[in-house]
């Protein structure tokens, strides 16, 4: 047997009995926290589906199989992920301990009948259009836009990003009249517990609206509350949808030579008035996927996380992931003593206290 057949014997795990063997409590099938380590995940976003051998997290777009888990719990890249599996299962090629050779643990022709599409089947594509239709129904209003000239941003960087306003909940009601219910549930916009008659949006109004762009589409969209109470739960995200990576679509551009990492939305305005290109993070744990890595060769990258002790793990997890695409990044020094991330560094040079 061959690296393939390996790798489908191993694959053919659950979910949950890899996380039994990585130290975790992850059920059988549906919804839990996401597992990964210094994650911080205040409801369930993480679902194991797939006959219990596939799993997503929504909240920072991770996915795969046995091996893949394994890859994201350790850190481990795709071989020492197979070998650790290995070694914890005694799992081989042809379904056989190594040593024994007699005791069968995989049914691998069971394995080989299962519909591929079963195992990719984890997401409907981002609604583009219904996403276009909500920001067309969003302009900026006076307050949104006091707010960030507050956070010292440019309208001409407000603009340039498309920085919208959420409406009242009669936008998301035509919205339903046009594409329907079920359709504006699937993308995200609605509540867990929105019915038609009642159809509660996800994003509050007033809520400051980023749209995240790829190939020139929204494929997302993130809320920024700015007013209620300062203990509120400030950034919203779209409902069971896989987060993505803002401003993500400077990565195929060829005249960007020079990227930023940042954590958030705002701190890839702020580097942008700075004069410089970066792509947003949501929240420290999340990443970027391979592809988008690679898009990153014989660019300059700059990591601009957070200057905290999160940002600074982080920072050091993402200088050894980048490393292994044969890109060698810089962690940037923090640019004052007082600035812990991009904007408040903006606010600073900008002269505002």
């Amino acid at each position: 047997m061959g690296a393939r057949e390996d790798t489908q014997a191993l694959n053919g795990l659950t979910v949950q009995t890899v996380g039994g063997l990585l130290g975790l409590r992850l059920p059988a099938q549906g919804m839990a926290r996401c597992p990964f380590i210094d994650y911080e995940d205040s409801k369930p976003s993480f679902e194991v589906r797939g006959a219990g051998r596939r799993w997503i997290c929504y909240s920072c777009g991770r996915r795969g199989g046995a091996i893949d888990l394994v890859m994201a719990v350790r850190g481990a890249p795709f071989i020492e992920a197979k070998r650790w599996l290995v070694e914890k299962t005694g799992i081989a090629a042809d379904g056989r301990h190594p040593r024994t050779a007699t005791r069968r643990i995989l049914p691998t022709a069971a394995l080989a009948a299962r519909p591929a599409a079963e195992e990719l089947a984890v997401e409907t594509p981002p609604d583009h259009e219904l996403y276009a239709a909500l920001l067309a129904r969003a302009p900026l209003e006076a307050s949104g836009r006091d707010y960030l000239h507050g956070r010292c941003l440019a309208d001409a960087i407000i603009s340039r990003f498309s920085i919208g306003q959420m409406p009242g909940v009669g936008a998301v009601q035509e919205l339903i009249r046009l594409f329907g219910f079920t359709r504006v549930q699937a993308a995200g916009l609605l509540i867990k517990m929105a019915t038609p008659e009642r159809p509660r949006p996800i994003f509050p109004q007033g809520a400051l609206l980023f749209p995240y762009y790829e190939a020139e589409s929204i494929a997302y969209l993130q809320a920024r509350l700015i007013s209620g109470p300062v203990e509120a739960k400030r950034w919203r995200n779209l409902n069971n949808r896989r987060r993505r990576i803002y401003n993500a679509n400077i990565l195929a551009r060829a005249d960007v030579r020079r990227v930023a990492i940042c954590e958030g939305a705002l701190d890839v305005l702020s580097a942008a008035q700075l004069g410089q290109e970066a792509v947003g993070l949501i929240g420290v744990s999340a990443c970027l996927s391979d592809a988008q890595i690679v898009q990153l060769r014989g660019k300059q990258v700059d990591l601009l996380l957070d200057w905290d002790a999160a940002g600074e793990k982080r920072a050091r997890a993402m200088l050894d992931e980048m490393r292994r695409f044969g890109i060698a990044p810089t962690r940037k020094n923090r640019p004052s003593v007082s600035a812990k991330d991009i904007n408040e560094y903006l606010q600073e040079v900008s002269g505002q206290p």
